[in-house]
């Protein structure tokens, strides 16, 4: 599985993710093992985000600058599918004003990650 994170301020928590359509799922639920976890069933890949708070602490100081939130929080989106996470920020109902970690030196607003064609670590 790959992740990005998603960072927003005090307002972003899995309750907006939860109210978020998403197109194509056919289940989501809350992961009732994992305290805080999300997760979009699409049949044969998913989607998986994970609350984590407002913890900048693994975060260095010069990627912190590149967070314009006065508390930041955090969501982890973890996927099975490049193509799938793709199509779900690319849906104009997604989080707007976000800005997306792609785990590797980049973070940046969600429209310049989707310009980027949303580059990942493909380890």
């Amino acid at each position: 599985m790959q992740w990005i994170t998603l960072i927003g301020d005090e307002k972003l928590n899995l309750n907006i993710i939860k109210a978020t359509e998403h197109y194509g799922s056919i289940n989501c639920y809350d992961v009732s093992e994992i305290q805080d976890r999300y997760c979009v069933d699409y049949g044969k890949d998913h989607i998986f985000y994970d609350y984590q708070g407002t913890s900048i602490g693994d975060y260095e100081e010069n990627d912190l600058k590149k967070i314009p939130f006065e508390k930041p929080h955090f969501v982890m989106m973890t996927y099975t599918s490049e193509e799938r996470m793709k199509e779900v920020l690319r849906q104009n109902n997604f989080l707007n004003g976000i800005y997306v970690d792609n785990g590797y030196d980049l973070i940046v607003p969600i429209e310049e990650f989707i310009k980027l064609d949303m580059p990942v670590d493909k380890r």
